[in-house]
């Protein structure tokens, strides 16, 4: 039996080939760029070691340290999300969750931390990451499990 729509098929392989294509670009940008960033972090912490001898660490430098590691932190989360979409060709939502649950505790973090937050926004951003953490954590209860 023929095929009744061969354009159509070559068009849905041509896309998804176009799909998987960029996908394994951004994971190669993705570890050049956590690449870049771990060595920043080493850069850094390299520069506050004879501060840390003194016990004068500049706040500045040590605010942008944690600022790095932070950023490091969501690029791993993106990075396990990229690479996940490669090996399933889905996106699952507990992915995403945690890539946005990374991404909104380090805006807190940095924020707390540069004592920069005004009390609404704080108790704004709390109550968006336990809503966050709940939702992981019902995508986690609820998702389907595979087969035996």
């Amino acid at each position: 039996m023929s095929n009744p729509h061969p354009v159509r098929d070559l068009i849905l392989r041509i896309y998804d080939r176009a799909i998987d294509v960029v996908i394994i670009g951004l994971v190669l940008v993705t570890i050049v760029v956590m690449g870049f960033a771990f060595f920043d972090v080493l850069v850094n912490v390299w520069r506050l070691i004879p501060d840390l001898r003194s016990s004068t660490v500049d706040a500045g430098e040590f605010r942008d340290l944690i600022v790095t590691v932070l950023d490091v932190f969501v690029l791993v989360e993106l990075f396990n999300t990229f690479t996940g979409y490669v090996r399933t060709h889905q996106v699952r939502l507990t992915q995403l969750l945690d890539v946005t649950v990374v991404f909104a505790l380090r805006e807190l973090l940095v924020m707390l931390y540069a004592k920069s937050l005004a009390p609404e926004k704080l108790i704004g951003l709390c109550i968006v990451v336990i809503l966050l953490v709940l939702a992981r954590s019902l995508t986690s209860w609820v998702s389907p499990r595979s087969g035996p």
